[in-house]
């Protein structure tokens, strides 16, 4: 760098400090800061996608366990009533899922919101729109679960989360390369394109 740059930029850079001039350019991200955020995409979908295993349908029996601890651990006051009235609803037992009338089909839209998240995630598609239904997730398990392990489990899954909602990671080895010219293009004449473009 040459003196004179230097220069140059210490004085764009007073103008900004004094108020005369107060844009701010734009940030960019370099090719290798992209793949960086899509290997972090990728390695969050993987995440997701792991935990599917241990609460298999039909029966979603992994799962159990934890929504009763939500319901006897939460940070937030009153939230444990919440999976008491839905997920644990008549159940007869807090040790078995048996008998439960609520709780396969509210595990079953559990799991399947964590598909469409690992899904999202790993493929980069709609990646925003996964990593918001991820960010949502990951903040119920924060308040439901956050006591009864290292409290910051799930906040750094909430924080990952945050990081793919704001910057578009699946513009880089994913889908949505290939999705958002053609919903660019198409948001000119329809909201609906315009609305999802913001998705990838």
């Amino acid at each position: 760098m040459s003196i004179s740059s230097s220069v140059r930029k210490q004085k764009q850079m007073g103008t900004i400090a004094t108020g005369e001039h107060t844009e701010v350019p734009p940030i960019t991200l370099s090719e290798h800061s992209s793949t960086g955020l899509a290997l972090l995409r990728i390695f969050v979908g993987y995440l997701w996608f792991q935990q599917l295993f241990w609460k298999l349908p039909p029966t979603f029996t992994g799962l159990y366990g934890y929504i009763v601890r939500e319901s006897q651990h939460e940070i937030l006051p009153g939230y444990g009533a919440l999976p008491q009235h839905t997920f644990l609803a008549g159940c007869p037992s807090l040790s078995s899922p048996v008998g439960c009338t609520a709780f396969v089909p509210l595990a079953a839209c559990v799991w399947t919101a964590e598909l469409v998240v690992a899904i999202s995630l790993l493929f980069g598609l709609f990646t925003r729109f996964g990593a918001l239904l991820a960010t949502i997730l990951a903040v119920q398990l924060y308040v439901g679960l956050a006591y009864t392990e290292w409290i910051w489990t799930y906040g750094m899954l909430v924080l990952l989360a945050l990081v793919l909602v704001a910057v578009p990671a699946g513009r880089r080895l994913g889908i949505d390369l290939w999705l958002a010219p053609r919903l660019q293009a198409a948001g000119q004449h329809h909201r609906l394109a315009r609305i999802a473009n913001w998705f990838v």
